[in-house]
């Protein structure tokens, strides 16, 4: 296997920034590792593969507008095994963007040692936090077995993270496989399809809860039409009758229960704990790359 660290640097003088773009398109097979990359936007195409191992890190520049995605993969394959990926800032930008315009398809793959951000929107006005991954057209396919994927803060003119949030998972058209992993957003799904591999169910308010094949808590706003949603059922990974605990008399603070599955088998997901370690890695993160 052959390990190239760019294959063309072109340097792009912007506001406040030097961005740099790493272009990998002679259908070979690379890889990036044990290196930070920032102000970075990467393209992958024409057959290439990228492989993100060993903790590298992209964050994609700042920008005065949308910008481009940290990672841009047409007609090409990624597979991110170990690595941070970080949409740029300021409008909020994306994390990984899936195309494909021919016959060849695109696809990315997602390891449990990968975090994705899209990128924070940095103005107390209306703007639009970052997707983490999208997938916008036929051909494409992200399918994650594992990871953190947490959608970039959007903003208002009052404040910065409650409203105009970016979506964990956003589907124009395309596919999306979900096996595993933690995501922090919604799933939008517009004309594509997504399949969740677990024990869970989508409720009555649109929100898609239980364990994922590989053993992760999701509870997660669906925005889309359900026919587009398919459910392949893994009742391995639900937890027996007799871990059910008494909501009435028992302490229930820190966990949610949810009734879900071909059994309705009682799914006790420590919802909050998930949601504090995840923030608080994400605060890291962000903190990180601003003194960059």
């Amino acid at each position: 296997m052959k390990t190239v660290f760019l294959l063309l640097l072109i340097a792009l003088g912007t506001a406040g920034t030097n961005a740099i773009r790493l272009y990998f398109n002679d259908s070979a097979t690379h890889t990036l590792q044990n290196t930070s990359y920032p102000a970075h936007n990467i393209f992958i195409s024409a057959g290439s593969t990228l492989q993100l191992t060993n903790g590298a890190s992209i964050t994609a520049p700042s920008s005065v507008d949308d910008g481009e995605s940290a990672i841009r993969i047409d007609d090409a394959s990624f597979i991110g095994v170990n690595g941070t990926i970080i949409g740029g800032a300021n409008f909020g930008g994306i994390g990984v963007t899936i195309s494909s315009s021919r016959d060849v398809g695109a696809e990315a793959l997602f390891g449990s040692g990968m975090t994705v951000y899209g990128g924070d929107a940095a103005r107390k006005e209306t703007t639009q936090g970052g997707d983490a991954v999208q997938v916008i057209q036929s051909g494409s396919r992200a399918t994650f077995a594992g990871g953190t994927i947490i959608a970039g803060k959007g903003c208002n003119q009052e404040v910065c993270g409650v409203s105009n949030n970016g979506n964990a998972i956003k589907v124009v058209m395309g596919e999306v496989i979900v096996k595993g992993g933690t995501f922090d957003g919604d799933f939008y799904n517009l004309q594509g399809s997504i399949q969740i591999y677990g024990c869970v169910e989508i409720d009555k308010d649109g929100r898609i809860k239980g364990v994922l094949s590989d053993g992760s808590a999701i509870d997660v706003a669906y925005v889309g039409e359900e026919e587009q949603l398919e459910i392949v059922y893994d009742e391995t990974v639900c937890l027996p009758d007799d871990v059910a605990i008494d909501v009435s008399t028992s302490d229930t603070s820190g966990a949610e229960f949810y009734s879900v599955g071909k059994n309705s088998l009682v799914l006790v997901l420590v919802s909050t704990a998930v949601s504090l370690a995840v923030a608080k890695e994400k605060e890291e993160f962000r903190e990180e790359t601003t003194n960059m």
